[in-house]
């Protein structure tokens, strides 16, 4: 289940392309590709599920100084973050709980998300509101207690406020508690990358061990699974009502 899957299913009417906003291909590279293609509709969707200014909101300005260069500007639908979609929480719960039938259920699930700049959420941010939010969702139809689980921010970069509950902090508190084993999950990355892969499974990892010797499991983002695709489909199946 891939792009060329979804140009099969709506007869060859739909284009897709990519683009990253810190990194390549970048999201010009994207559009440009689309502009040779002709399009006259175009639909983004930024895969941050909560929506913060400094991802999806600077996803739309980046589109949107991009299309004033075209000729024939195409209709636009731009989804904003989708965290607290029923289908989002569904899949994630799937997610976690596939991972629990294969390995069993720790005592304690840490929810972590990338972390914020308090000066954001003074500026108003929502940031914060739709990862606690979402993890009220995700939490009840996980049938958790609120002992079960904890909700983290990572990623802080040192010389300035961030949102907390920093996840060091915990990390640190949970295994001079005596936990032996903890689950852990990021539900704002919608692929495993550098804070994940190196953040989490590796520097999180060696900072539990040293405190208490234990084993900090990693739940792995939705990236190109089953039901991650799924997800991303029935997002713009949802989106694109009307177009094809």
């Amino acid at each position: 289940m891939d792009k060329r899957w979804i140009t099969i299913m709506y007869n060859n009417k739909v284009v897709i392309s990519y683009g990253m906003r810190y990194g390549e291909r970048s999201i010009k590279k994207g559009l440009e590709y689309l502009q040779k293609e002709n399009i006259n509709k175009l639909l983004v969707l930024p895969l941050y599920p909560q929506s913060a200014e400094c991802t999806v909101s600077s996803t739309l300005d980046c589109i949107g100084k991009n299309l004033k260069n075209w000729s024939n500007v195409p209709e636009l639908r731009f989804i904003s973050g989708y965290c607290l979609k029923d289908i989002f929480i569904n899949t994630m719960k799937e997610n976690i709980e596939n991972y629990w039938e294969l390995y069993g259920k720790s005592k304690k699930l840490i929810i972590s998300y990338h972390s914020l700049p308090i000066r954001n959420v003074i500026q108003g941010d929502l940031y914060p509101f739709f990862c606690i939010e979402s993890t009220k969702k995700l939490v009840k139809s996980l049938n958790l207690n609120k002992d079960d689980y904890i909700l983290v921010f990572q990623s802080k970069i040192k010389g300035q406020q961030w949102v907390k509950p920093c996840i060091e902090d915990t990390i640190i508190r949970l295994a001079k508690q005596g936990y032996k084993q903890i689950d852990i999950v990021s539900p704002s990355f919608s692929s495993d990358c550098l804070e994940t892969l190196e953040e989490i499974k590796i520097h999180y990892q060696q900072l539990f061990r040293k405190y208490s010797n234990g084993n900090l499991r990693y739940i792995n983002c939705l990236n190109d699974t089953t039901i991650g695709i799924k997800l991303i489909m029935n997002l713009i199946e949802q989106n694109i009502i009307g177009w094809v």
